[in-house]
């Protein structure tokens, strides 16, 4: 009985232990828990295969170089990638994951880290109560864009992993948006509503008619499809 109670408490501790691994931290900010597989899409070129992964803070693309070094992706003639199971489209500086596909366009997801959750400013001057060294994965140096100390503890991807469930929980926040050309149309009726060539008036009635979510994907394929029929996007 004794040994059954410990091999279920291990069994616990190891589940507990992975689902930390699969949440992103401030010492892990990335969409997934480690470099997948992937091939990215430039404009006339093969694919480029790679270890890829997503930052949470800016949708910028990484890949694990030779070396083992982190680096972020050369965006120039980026159509998108697939990473496992994943598409992605880039779009307006972003890399984004598609949700779904139609004739006119996509929609797509994009996945951020609420870093403001963490930051605590407690001090008389502001000053956070997490440690310098722990601020510096994911403080975003404008400056600093493609030089890593701006945003990640190390550009090593192997020292990187080791680090992964030690800093504290990120939570994420999703945004949803209708892809049509290289437009990125947010997810709701006032941005669709603004879109030159919309109707407001018969897109309300369209909204209320099919009993529209926003937060549906399927829903907003039918919105997609709207705007393509009746507007010049």
């Amino acid at each position: 009985m004794k040994k059954l109670l410990f091999l279920c408490v291990g069994m616990l501790l190891a589940m507990s232990a992975f689902a930390q691994n699969e949440e992103p931290t401030t010492t892990w900010p990335y969409l997934y828990p480690e470099f997948k597989e992937g091939e990215l899409i430039r404009t006339n070129r093969k694919p480029e295969k790679a270890l890829y992964n997503v930052h949470l803070s800016l949708s910028a693309l990484h890949y694990v170089a030779k070396g083992g070094k982190i680096r972020e992706v050369d965006t120039w003639g980026v159509t998108g990638v697939n990473i496992g199971e994943d598409s992605f489209r880039f779009v307006a500086g972003k890399m984004l994951k598609i949700m779904a596909q139609a004739e006119g366009g996509c929609i797509v997801q994009e996945t951020k880290a609420n870093f403001s959750s963490v930051i605590k400013d407690d001090g008389a001057y502001g000053s956070s109560t997490l440690t310098s060294t722990t601020t510096k994965s994911y403080l975003y140096n404008e400056n600093a864009l493609n030089q890593y100390n701006g945003y990640l503890m190390t550009d090593v991807y192997k020292d990187l992993l080791g680090m992964r469930s030690g800093g504290e929980r990120l939570p994420v926040l999703t945004d949803l948006y209708i892809v049509i050309g290289n437009n990125l149309i947010p997810a709701n009726k006032k941005s669709v509503s603004d879109l030159e060539g919309v109707d407001k008036k018969a897109f309300s009635k369209f909204l209320k008619a099919e009993k529209i979510k926003w937060s549906d994907v399927d829903d907003l394929v039918k919105v997609l499809d709207y705007i393509t029929s009746t507007t010049l996007l």
